[in-house]
């Protein structure tokens, strides 16, 4: 593991440099301003997205340049609103959950539920806020390099930028370390049994995945939250957080469901069941999906 890098001290003068517009400037401005530094990253640093070019014979409606402008715009505007946070007025946004009535009625079945939320830009600050805010208390399961960087600086001095403000709205963070998920699985799997809310990323992590058809290319998603449904009888309810009129929304969707008794087709059931849905979400919002991109990179184009 590399002490420092570059980047991060890229990243020190970035933060020092956003954190009086994040507390100055008001938030209807965060927009252009964030476009305009959208396209400046971009002409300074290159597209790094070239894959995504093979979209526009794919799907029309998709414009590569849009996805990678509209990425880099919500990566800074997803920074202000963490930097936000500690002015001592907060970040106060509106944000309303739709389909909470399926968490209320899976936690009447007294098995517990696992929140799959969706990768979006701006969704692990607005996801873990607004359920907290909803009164729920929820178990994240998380990488213990989450955040900016991955070096001993960055996990020391720069994560904890975005992961302090996120531990505000959570019970518990279960991290999965350089030594395996098996202890984080472990602390999920007690949480469930005393029906409670956990919540995992949907993204391609680990050895076991499912792989299918997405969006003129491929998709590759981790079978631990519908194999950690399936064994401990919870529900695997998708969330999906998008812009909304001032503010945003917490998409909670319906269960997702198997028929198969034996556990390997149950888990490739209810990932098919997923992916018509994350399907549709992405077409709605592609500037905001981390799966394009490092280090998710949950689609790839389909070989020729």
């Amino acid at each position: 593991m590399k002490t420092i890098s570059l980047r991060d001290i890229m990243m020190v003068f970035y933060f020092a440099a956003l954190l009086p517009i994040a507390w100055l400037i008001p938030e209807r401005y965060w927009d252009f301003l964030t476009g305009f530094l959208g396209k400046t990253h971009i002409k300074l640093f290159g597209d790094n997205g070239t894959h995504l070019n093979r979209l526009v014979s794919q799907i029309p409606t998709i414009k590569p340049y849009e996805i990678k402008v509209a990425f880099r715009q919500h990566n800074h505007w997803e920074l202000l609103e963490n930097l936000r946070e500690y002015a001592p007025w907060g970040w106060n946004p509106k944000i309303e959950i739709s389909g909470q009535h399926h968490i209320l009625k899976a936690l009447e079945k007294n098995k517990g539920v696992i929140l799959w939320f969706c990768p979006f830009a701006h969704a692990d600050l607005v996801f873990k806020k607004g359920l907290y805010q909803a009164g729920y208390r929820i178990t994240h399961l998380s990488s213990y390099t989450h955040g900016f960087s991955d070096t001993r600086f960055g996990m020391h001095v720069l994560n904890p930028v975005k992961t302090n403000i996120e531990k505000r709205y959570l019970k518990e963070r279960c991290l999965i370390t350089r030594n395996g998920s098996g202890q984080a699985m472990r602390r999920l799997v007690s949480r469930l049994q005393e029906n409670e809310i956990v919540s995992i990323t949907a993204i391609h992590s680990g050895r076991r995945y499912g792989e299918r058809p997405f969006l003129g290319g491929r998709i590759r998603l981790a079978k631990g939250a519908p194999s950690l449904a399936l064994t401990t009888g919870a529900t695997l309810l998708p969330v999906f957080i998008v812009p909304a009129f001032n503010g945003y929304a917490i998409n909670i969707a319906p269960p997702l469901e198997s028929q198969s008794p034996q556990i390997d087709e149950a888990e490739e059931e209810m990932i098919s069941a997923y992916v018509p849905i994350l399907e549709q979400n992405v077409l709605e919002h592609p500037g905001l999906w981390r799966g394009w991109w490092p280090p998710f990179n949950l689609w790839k184009i389909d070989p020729d």
